[in-house]
């Protein structure tokens, strides 16, 4: 609703009120066009609690039994001041995020101890292999849809004269794997150095370093082990007797970001002595881990829309993004905000009530998936105003009639142009436009398609027009504007990976010209899939044709 304000100590005149009154009828009648949501939408099934203290919990995650899919379940300790998240019981929770698909938690540094004996006055360290299981809440079964994040988390190694080896098991093999390692060197000067100089992790005293996750063999989702080896006793390195060595090393995943930040922090309390390495104390890092769901075991929450002709989650505003072969995750379209993997969960956002994020210099209008910015009207005068009403009342009339159906039509036009727009540029059609303009040779023999055309020369891919089908897809026989007769294949969902050698191989196929091989017209890019144009071949057909790799 609109609201006529006046300035403190000034009347606003009659004239006035009554013109504004006339703005927020024509207003109020636009408004009532259109269906807005100012609110976000639940993120947790009906009955199930959406938050444990101050962590917020969303579905396909819960810690209560009917509120989580398999293999996301977690426990709210409510027992002490403050609730707090933990997964599987002892890895406590930070946070949940359904935009990146990572989950937060706190995990432990694996530590071990070494001995070194004073014989004859000196210190003789004794060589030392050492490991443990290093646990972030992962159980290392198949079930478990979670996993190390690779890209958000570093190594750490944090001691004197020690390498830390991270070590996944092999699903090919019996034998571990080594994932990453570095060395933490000091050496007999050391301990006289200022610990001011600690203050980044350079190896003197600490290394880090990256590892990399193998997500579609899911060495990332298994528990992963941790070992050291002590280089003291590779050199028979002797220490005076005055000199104590590092007690016990550290390695631990952790947070890179976070680690920029805390690095010092943690070196000074390790090595915070003037004269002495100290001793490492079991601590608890965050890091980082990352979800995912399965497209063949999560069918009932993912799944193809024929009305939308894309992949969509249960919010009817959502859209499907592919992680790894197997591995997928949703999100909102623009314009909406909310949980996509809930009924109903992606609710559309007031961009109106976000002025710096989405200016407006006039009157914003929120629509579905959008908003509207119009002119500032100015102030009528009161002649005609009687006229003005009438006129905006008839207006109005007639739209609640016959302007609904227009206005959902052109917004339905509007979310297919979108969608079109999103899969030509995710099908690389900008780079295939730049190539098709700068080599006439390509231009001559290759075009793009609109959908458009593609549906009008095969009356909406009529089931009549089917030449035949198969395990890569349908073939439908169509006629072009130019009344070319062709073969258009629409083939079945592709990963991303696939898509993106694309391009290059349509170039080749249209440049290819020879007696035993179908001539490639040219492609429609607006789809979620690519369609081809091929040659139409009377007695023949395109099953030995494949779909470019």
């Amino acid at each position: 609703m609109l609201h006529a304000h006046a300035a403190s100590g000034k009347p606003v005149s009659r004239c006035m009120s009554q013109a504004k009154l006339v703005v927020a009828t024509v207003l109020a009648l636009e408004l009532l066009l259109v269906a807005t949501a100012v609110a976000d939408g639940p993120v947790a099934l009906s009955g199930c609690p959406e938050a444990c203290g101050n962590v917020s919990v969303p579905y396909p995650f819960g810690f209560r039994q009917g509120c989580f899919r398999k293999g996301f379940n977690l426990t709210c300790n409510e027992t002490g001041h403050q609730p707090k998240l933990f997964l599987h019981d002892d890895v406590e929770v930070d946070a949940i995020s359904l935009a990146d698909g990572t989950v937060h938690v706190q995990s432990k540094t694996v530590h071990a101890a070494w001995s070194d004996p004073i014989r004859n006055g000196t210190r003789t360290p004794s060589l030392i292999y050492s490991n443990g299981s290093w646990f972030g809440g992962l159980t290392g079964t198949g079930g478990q849809q979670l996993a190390v994040s690779s890209e958000h988390n570093v190594f750490v190694v944090i001691g004197c004269n020690f390498i830390g080896y991270l070590v996944a098991p092999d699903p090919f093999c019996s034998a571990p794997r080594h994932v990453s390692a570095c060395a933490a060197l000091c050496d007999a000067s050391s301990p006289g150095t200022e610990p001011e100089e600690y203050t980044s992790c350079s190896g003197v005293g600490c290394c880090r370093t990256i590892f990399k996750g193998d997500l579609d063999n899911m060495e990332a989702a298994a528990v992963y082990q941790v070992m050291f080896k002590h280089l003291v006793h590779d050199t028979e390195a002797v220490y005076p007797a005055w000199y104590t060595p590092s007690e016990s090393v550290a390695a631990f995943i952790v947070d890179h970001e976070w680690f920029n930040g805390n690095a010092g922090v943690m070196l000074n309390n390790t090595f915070g002595s003037y004269d002495h390495w100290g001793s490492l104390s079991p601590v608890a890092v965050p890091t980082v881990l990352i979800w995912w769901l399965e497209q063949e075991r999560d069918r009932d929450i993912v799944f193809y829309d024929p009305n939308i002709s894309r992949r969509r989650c249960l919010s009817l505003n959502s859209v499907v993004t592919y992680v790894t072969g197997f591995a997928i995750r949703c999100s909102c379209l623009d314009g909406y905000e909310g949980n996509p993997y809930m009924r109903d969960g992606c609710q559309d956002i007031d961009e109106c009530l976000q002025p710096v994020v989405y200016p407006c210099h006039g009157t914003c209008i929120n629509m579905p998936g959008t908003y509207r910015c119009s002119a500032k009207k100015r102030i009528i005068n009161l002649p005609g105003l009687i006229t003005i009403i009438a006129i905006a009342a008839g207006f109005g009339l007639l739209f609640s009639v016959l302007g609904v159906g227009q206005v959902t039509k052109k917004l339905k036009k509007r979310r297919a142009k979108k969608f079109k727009q999103k899969f030509f540029k995710k099908n690389h059609g900008l780079l295939l436009q730049q190539l098709i303009s700068s080599n006439k040779d390509i231009a001559e023999k290759m075009k793009i398609f609109s959908i458009e055309e593609l549906e009008q020369a095969t009356n909406k891919f009529d089931h009549n027009r089917i030449l035949g089908c198969g395990g890569h897809g349908t073939v439908y026989k169509g006629i072009l504007s130019d009344q070319r007769v062709v073969a258009i294949k629409k083939a079945k969902i592709v990963v991303q990976r696939e898509i993106d050698q694309f391009i290059n191989e349509v170039v080749i196929l249209s440049q290819t010209n020879h007696r035993n091989v179908v001539k490639l017209f040219g492609c429609c890019l607006e789809t979620e899939v690519p369609l081809l144009v091929y040659e139409f071949i009377p007695n023949g057909t395109l099953s030995y044709h494949s779909w470019p790799k």
